[in-house]
């Protein structure tokens, strides 16, 4: 508790105030997250639709984000972080709230897209102020607070057998706007502009403008590590976006594991207390660059062999399905290390650029990955396991970049 202590008082004041709101959105939003497709087949959505909503948010996701580096140097984090929070988020879960038709689901989604202008500003509201060698401390901080999300999934599922999928997921749609006003009202109060953002803001340099991506994006190329971290979290993006659409289905279809509503959920639970684990002892005590490049090739490798596991199980296979769930929670190592060594490496280069070059690894993740929704549509219609079975191939293409990048950093 000391250590944890110690942590805490090193934070900046507005990683402080964005991790102790963070259970407000984490919570409800993965029970959200991982019924949504389940609600949407209900009100007889196929899979091919659901994946072309999907598309739809990865082409707004192309452009979208660039406008938040650009708007949050011109205007300054908090002002743009809290704008497109509100509206994007209220306008979306309400929306589902009320969903019945397909274009009721497409527009909640084009608001939830809106969204994706704040990722990179909130990352910079996130770690700016606070010194480099406690930022993995915060993104494991997140990261647990998300998968605790994940471990409470089966209260969800108790909802959903208590009054049905659809009557179900519209409770949880209720619970996780009403939980969303609660953390916008606390965050407008106590979150402050960055000292990097009142910086950018009064300095007007070329940065600040759109002519600051092409200074971003000659960081990205010309800085070994933070391109190979780059393409990381572009492939990165494929393995996302198929676990976030198509898990739950394969979990329940007949086709796949054939489990139930109730059951299914105790997958994502079994992940959560593994990542709990990992994130409260392991990720606390590590400091050093070159022991987070050991924990990403880990945490990659064992993400390949939970995905494998899960493709190899027999229909109606819970211990398997639990198993797939354990070895998938290591993958909870992905996003702290990664996102730590990536935020670092700017900074040590050019910290004026961070908000740029975050924006441009989502506008990257999503102009590679933006049919993949689709795609991964039709192919789960051909056969549920051929989506896995590509994921498998990504998590192995990234566990070898993640080694190259720690070749490079022992012999550099």
């Amino acid at each position: 508790m000391r250590r944890v202590s110690e942590l805490y008082e090193n934070w900046g004041r507005n990683a402080k105030v964005l991790v102790l709101t963070e259970p407000l959105w984490s919570i409800p939003m993965s029970w959200v997250f991982f019924y949504r497709p389940v609600f949407m087949r209900s009100l007889g959505i196929t899979e091919v639709e659901i994946g072309l909503m999907m598309t739809l948010y990865s082409i707004l996701q192309i452009f979208l984000p660039l406008f938040g580096g650009y708007l949050a140097d011109r205007f300054g984090r908090k002002r743009v972080l809290m704008l497109f929070d509100v509206v994007g988020w209220t306008g979306a879960m309400s929306l589902w709230i009320v969903a019945r038709e397909l274009w009721h689901m497409m527009l909640a989604i084009v608001f939830e897209a809106l969204i994706t202008v704040i990722y990179s500003v909130w990352e910079c509201m996130l770690i700016e102020d606070t010194a480099p060698e406690y930022r993995a401390s915060i993104f494991s901080t997140i990261n647990l607070i998300y998968v605790i999300g994940g471990l409470l999934t089966p209260l969800a599922g108790l909802i959903l057998t208590m009054y049905g999928v659809e009557a179900g997921c519209r409770i949880l749609f209720t619970i996780a706007l009403a939980s969303l006003c609660i953390m916008f009202t606390v965050r407008q109060i106590f979150l402050r502009e960055t000292e990097i953002g009142n910086l950018i803001i009064k300095e007007r340099s070329d940065l600040s403008g759109f002519r600051g991506y092409r200074r971003a994006i000659e960081i990205v190329f010309k800085t070994k590590v933070i391109f190979l971290i780059f393409i990381c979290t572009v492939l990165g993006g494929f393995y996302y976006t198929v676990l976030s659409t198509y898990n739950a289905l394969y979990l329940t279809d007949s086709r796949g594991l054939g489990l139930s509503g109730g059951l299914a959920s105790v997958v994502p639970a079994s992940s959560s207390i593994v990542s709990i684990l990992l994130l409260t002892i392991v990720l606390p005590r590590i400091r050093r660059e070159e022991s987070l490049l050991k924990i990403l090739v880990f945490g990659y490798t064992l993400a390949v062999l939970s995905v494998i596991t899960l493709i190899m199980a027999p229909s109606g296979c819970l211990i398997l399905a639990i198993i797939a769930g354990i070895l998938g929670g290591f993958y909870t190592f992905i996003y702290p290390t990664i996102r730590t060594i990536l935020v670092n490496r700017i900074d040590l280069v050019d910290e004026k650029a961070k908000a740029k070059i975050l924006s441009l690894t989502t506008t990257s993740s999503a102009l590679v990955n933006w049919l993949t929704p689709t795609l991964a549509g039709y192919a789960y219609m051909i056969n549920p396991k051929i989506p896995f079975l590509a994921s498998a191939v990504i998590l192995i293409t990234n566990a070898v970049i993640a080694f190259m990048i720690k070749t490079l950093k022992k012999t550099s």
